[in-house]
């Protein structure tokens, strides 16, 4: 049996001392295209940010979509979320909370100088491009939820 030294806080408590909330915001256009960003380290990304202070998840989703994507979204479903959790290459905990929206445009003028393109992508071209197994889950989820909903 291990024993942890009394003085020294657990590792869950660590992480969850150390988490940052963020909001993204996966976007659907027409024909029920996906909205992906290419990070300039070549992953493909949904556009997701930090909550900045006195903003809701939704406003700061939202406003990650239009940041980094020069997309303008909408929310019809705002009470409908998911959540991820990660921790990102520089060993901080991530928990954010996705919202399914709506694009409002479909140009993108990616101008977030982390990405390098972006567009809007069929739901299975969008699980092959996608880097991280947490966020091909998350369309799934999504797409899913949208099938019992529809």
């Amino acid at each position: 049996m291990s024993r942890r030294h009394p003085d020294r806080p657990s590792r869950a408590r660590d992480a969850a001392a150390s988490t940052v909330a963020g909001a993204g915001g996966v976007v659907f256009g027409p024909g029920g295209k996906v909205l992906l960003l290419r990070h300039g380290s070549g992953h493909w990304v949904f556009p997701k940010g930090h909550v900045e202070q006195g903003e809701t998840q939704l406003q700061a989703a939202l406003r990650e979509v239009a940041e980094e994507a020069g997309v303008r979204a909408r929310c019809d479903h705002p009470k409908r979320t998911w959540t991820t959790y990660y921790r990102n290459p520089r060993g901080v905990h991530r928990l954010i909370t996705w919202y399914r929206c709506e694009a409002e445009d479909t140009s993108t003028n990616v101008t977030e100088e982390a990405f390098v393109a972006g567009g809007f992508y069929p739901p299975a071209e969008a699980f092959e491009l996608l880097t991280h197994r947490t966020d091909r889950d998350l369309l799934r989820r999504v797409l899913n939820e949208g099938e019992r909903s529809a």
